[in-house]
């Protein structure tokens, strides 16, 4: 064979090395964030038999649930004593009074706005009422947390347009029997609208809930939460920013949906009737081909203590169906899936179910906010101006 033929070596690995750059390049330009490590978190973990907050498993904390204790062991890193316990508690008992002015203003949103678009504005209503704004401890965030926590579901039912002439419960603060209530009772109280207080096993179900839902992976408003701590020294910021982004990606609610879903149909055939007619089309929310976060396990188990009615045994029976089809396609019912089985159960109504989900996160963003300050590690963008072609102009990559 003709060895003339044949390139030079050197213009081989030239080519070779051309090669790797573009693919170098082609990636470095097109993936953002992605495989980017900003830092490393001690609050959320997955293992083989167990997802664990500040290496606490999971199962463990919903044992006998209270989201005040998990809400302390996020914020501190460490669980409470039970005097800290019965300290918390009681000052979010005491911290449970919105101003006056601060009601009369949501209470005036027409009745057409979104409940969950009256979220970030209630968080951002609240810090204008903020008793120590200048302190921005690490402390001070723990305490404007746990007074958050204390007032939204009050302005919340506020900004929903409930009435409370015909109930127990008052706009501006707690009556005597919402006091007997765990936190997340409280707001189970006030968001399904009814005077009737949740019964003990509704109580401990919410409370599971809302543990399950408090910590996710690192999610859009996660990041947010984690951005804005980073750049500024006030916790509220990064609270109204992560609810803000958390809302914005809830434009067509799946909760809502799901929960509508469920509530229509009148029996196990039919919803599986309503899937055959999809002819393959997948479920657009709730399901994954991975079944690596027990968290749903966990509420799974929580709906067979929910079923005392004959509505609630066959709307679970039509969750059921759907799970058992789509698990023949290997495809497992997610956290959020059941979360939402689980608030339906619990008569929470289908346009406020996101709010749920959004305050149980709030605690989370809390705590990702206080972790990132403390880490002293900043997440501000530096950007890369090049000459552009034509005069005058700036590229921004």
């Amino acid at each position: 064979m003709d060895q003339s033929a044949q390139p030079a070596r050197h213009l081989l690995k030239g080519l070779r090395r051309l090669v790797n750059d573009i693919r170098v390049s082609s990636t470095e330009n097109g993936s953002g964030l992605t495989d980017v490590v900003c830092g490393t978190t001690a609050l959320l973990s997955f293992g083989d038999s167990a997802v664990s907050y500040c290496g606490r498993s999971i199962d463990d904390l919903t044992e006998h649930p209270s989201f005040e204790r998990v809400l302390w062991l996020l914020l501190h890193q460490s669980l409470p004593t039970e005097e800290e316990l019965s300290d918390s508690c009681s000052i979010m008992a005491d911290s449970a009074v919105v101003d006056p002015s601060a009601f009369q203003m949501v209470s005036h949103l027409p009745l057409s706005a979104r409940p969950l678009d009256v979220f970030p504005l209630c968080i951002s209503l609240l810090s204008f009422f903020d008793p120590t704004p200048q302190d921005s401890s690490p402390e001070a965030a723990r305490s404007r947390t746990l007074r958050l926590l204390a007032q939204l579901p009050m302005i919340l039912s506020a900004g929903f347009g409930d009435t409370f002439e015909e109930s127990s419960l008052r706009p501006t603060e707690l009556s005597a029997e919402e006091t007997e209530l765990s936190w997340a009772g409280r707001l189970l109280h006030r968001l399904r609208r009814t005077a009737l207080r949740p019964s003990a096993a509704e109580d401990s179900a919410m409370n599971t809930l809302m543990i399950c839902q408090c910590l996710t992976e690192m999610r859009p408003a996660c990041f947010t939460a984690r951005f804005a701590a980073s750049t500024t020294t006030h916790i509220l910021a990064a609270l109204q920013s992560a609810a803000t982004v958390f809302v914005s990606q809830l434009r067509n609610d799946p909760y809502l949906w799901t929960s509508e879903l469920l509530k229509n149909f009148r029996d196990p055939g039919q919803a599986e009737a309503w899937w055959r007619r999809r002819e393959g089309q997948p479920m657009p929310f709730g399901f994954s081909n991975s079944n690596n976060d027990l968290r749903a396990d966990i509420l799974a188990e929580t709906v067979l203590t929910l079923l005392g009615s004959p509505d609630r045994i066959r709307l679970a029976g039509c969750a059921a169906r759907l799970e058992k089809i789509l698990a023949t396609d290997q495809y497992f019912p997610t956290a959020d899936w059941v979360s939402t089985k689980v608030m339906t159960l619990l008569d929470i109504p289908p346009e406020r179910q996101s709010i749920v989900i959004g305050m149980a996160r709030l605690v989370g963003w809390s705590a990702q906010a206080i972790e990132q300050q403390a880490s002293g590690l900043s997440l501000l963008p530096r950007l890369n101006y090049g000459e552009a072609e034509v005069a005058g102009e700036a590229e921004v990559s």
